[in-house]
This record gives structure tokens, C-alpha cells and sequence, in this order.
């Protein structure tokens, strides 16, 4: 007869303590990257990276958090959809796709308000999709 043992491992409680603290400041450092994107380096993709590396890390603790992939990427699905239909709305009024379909003689708040919107669905997009990437990973490890 041939035994398995099964090993599991034991998260660590320094982790576990600083992956809870670290949590709500990465999620904040995470929303204003991507706020802050159209006037500083950073945007959309970073602040998405930087609010997928907390969702995982309380992922790591916790596996049982996500559960739902499905709707994650039906959401990212959904996200994605958007962001072309904003950025072919510049096609109608340019004649140009994903530029700013707001004309130049408006005002520079309503030119603000697009690109921070655009970049928070983005980040938003990004954050979604490499969540879903490692969580099937981890889970398609642990089967």
C-alpha cells in the first residue's frame, strides 16, 4: 500500500497581520493611481495591477474569498464592451477612434472627466481580469 500524505500549509500570522493592514492603504494607493492618471504618471493599468496585488494578497489568506470567477469575468466582459463603445464614440464626432470625443473649445473639466473616467474603467478592467488569471491559476494548482 502506498500512503499520500497530505500536506498543508499554515499561512503565517505575520502575513495574515500585514495583509490586513496593508489591505484598505493599497486599495486607496490603487484608486488614486488611477484617478491621478491623466495629470501624473501611472493611470488605468497601474492602479488596476496595484488593486489586483491586494485583492490577491487577502486572496493568498483567505482562498475561499473569490469564489465566483464566472461573474469576475463576465464583468471584465462587460467592462471591455465599454470601453469601446466610449472610444468609438470619437469615430461619430472626429472621424477618429479612442480620442476624446469632447471638442476643443469646451471646457478642461469635461476633458478631465473623460479621461478619469476611462481610466477607471480601466483600472478597473485590468484589475478584474489579472484576478481572474491567478485565481484559476491557483485553483487549477490546487486540484
Amino acid at each position: 500500500m502506498i500512503y499520500e500524505e497530505v500536506i498543508t500549509l499554515k499561512t503565517s500570522r505575520i502575513l495574515i497581520c500585514i495583509s490586513r493592514l496593508l489591505y484598505p492603504f493599497m486599495l486607496l494607493f490603487g484608486f488614486y493611481i488611477i484617478i491621478n492618471g491623466h495629470t501624473s504618471p501611472g493611470g488605468g493599468f497601474q492602479g488596476g495591477a496595484i488593486l489586483a496585488t491586494a485583492i490577491l494578497i487577502t486572496y493568498f489568506i483567505d482562498p475561499d474569498r473569490i469564489t465566483n470567477l464566472n461573474l469576475l469575468i463576465k464583468i471584465e466582459k462587460v467592462l471591455f464592451i465599454l470601453i469601446l463603445v466610449i472610444g468609438s464614440i470619437s469615430f461619430f464626432t472626429k472621424n477618429v477612434f479612442f480620442t476624446n470625443f469632447i471638442s476643443i473649445e469646451s471646457s478642461t473639466t469635461y476633458k478631465k472627466i473623460f479621461l478619469i473616467a476611462l481610466n477607471f474603467f480601466i483600472g478597473i478592467k485590468v484589475a478584474l481580469g489579472l484576478v481572474t488569471v491567478f485565481s484559476t491559476f491557483i485553483k487549477e494548482g490546487r486540484s
